[in-house]
């Protein structure tokens, strides 16, 4: 991990679950004190460790380390690993970290507090360092649980809430809706009637209509597309509009696929019409006859992620209204779906406007 990723983290640290941790691990340790103190004695107990002030002191850095290990592993280790984000680099950084972990044990137990009961400067060191990587083992063990019990509860409430967003986009719809058979007979007829005068004409409108199915078509109860599907209607989109602007539109679409990657095309689930939104805006707001500033469409793929851009020069001038509902609508949806598995970034200046959206795929085991 890199320094500057540590700082993010340590600035990024969440309060709510490190209280929680500390509130766990302090009554475990007072009850362990506390049964300890009943069985022998607090006299007998307070000798164990040196004085009163070692005893409690102990008590303390013990409660605050472990409160901080806990949570260290669980955030910075253990979910990740969860969410399967490479494995190996994590399984390297908790091996540094486990290395650093014990080395400050020893010196705190032998160079700056008091040897535990049993442990004094002649106890063999081997067993010593067996004992404590035994111990850090096991914590990460417990965090790898506890963790798998806070994703398990994260994905349950994204599903539930991608259904009550569903629910509600579709009592929305009601209000507005146009009769879908309507809508596709009316794009038939002119279809029909232009195919022959105006070819060209005839297949915006073909286009347009296999659109407009794609996006009232029902994609099962979260409105989940496989990529590949997403990406096509993309491309039919940037087909109508090319027709729409005489074949004018300064426009670079590029699409990489990493080795590995073409299988996440048909396997990667995504939200229905994510991607196609942020191109929608690009052709809304963009200077699109721009010689030297272009839309410019990006797709990369690769087997661990899926990232996708739109960036275009802004207008000048008059611009068509709009109210920010379809990328507001992105963000939910990739959050309800992705969670901390992706991200969704908007840069822009005076003259330029940029959307990214970059999703970390979960390898199979």
């Amino acid at each position: 991990m890199k320094p500057n990723t540590w700082i993010l983290q340590l600035t990024q640290v969440e309060w709510k679950p490190l209280m929680i941790i500390l509130g766990l691990y302090s009554f475990w340790w007072l009850a362990v004190t506390a049964g300890l103190i009943s069985l022998q004695g607090l006299q007998v107990t307070i000798r164990q460790f040196g004085s009163e002030g070692q005893l409690y002191g102990g008590l303390v850095h013990s409660i605050l380390k472990g409160t901080l290990t806990y949570y260290i592993l669980i955030f910075w280790f253990a979910i990740p690993f969860v969410r399967k984000q490479n494995r190996r680099k994590i399984i390297f950084r908790y091996f540094i970290f486990l290395a650093f972990l014990t080395g400050y044990e020893y010196c705190w137990d032998f160079e700056i507090g008091t040897p535990p009961p049993g442990m004094n400067p002649g106890f063999p060191l081997g067993f010593y360092f067996l004992v404590s990587l035994t111990a850090d083992f096991l914590m990460a063990v417990i965090s790898i649980f506890v963790a798998t019990w806070i994703e398990s509860g994260d994905a349950l409430r994204r599903e539930s809430d991608l259904e009550k967003q569903k629910l509600n986009a579709e009592l929305s719809a009601i209000k507005y809706q146009i009769n879908p058979h309507f809508l596709f007979n009316s794009l038939s007829f002119i279809y029909t009637k232009t195919v022959k005068q105006n070819p060209e004409a005839a297949h915006a409108v073909h286009l347009l209509s296999e659109i407009m199915s794609y996006a009232l078509e029902e994609w099962g109860e979260l409105g989940r597309v496989p990529l590949a599907l997403e990406i096509a209607q993309i491309k039919k989109v940037i087909e109508m509009n090319r027709i729409r602007f005489n074949n004018k539109l300064n426009l670079q679409y590029t699409e990489y696929v990493e080795p590995g990657g073409g299988q996440v095309l048909t396997s990667a689930h995504i939200p229905t019409l994510a991607f196609i939104t942020l191109v929608e805006n690009a052709f809304k707001h963009a200077d699109l006859q721009d010689e030297k500033n272009g839309v410019l469409i990006q797709l990369q793929v690769t087997p661990s992620r899926i990232s996708f851009s739109v960036g275009n020069k802004k207008r000048k001038g008059a611009k068509e209204p709009s109210h920010g509902i379809g990328l507001s609508n992105v963000t939910q949806r990739l959050q309800l779906m992705f969670g901390s598995g992706h991200s969704f970034a908007i840069i822009e200046d005076d003259k330029n406007y940029l959307t990214e959206i970059q999703i970390e795929l979960i390898k199979p085991s």
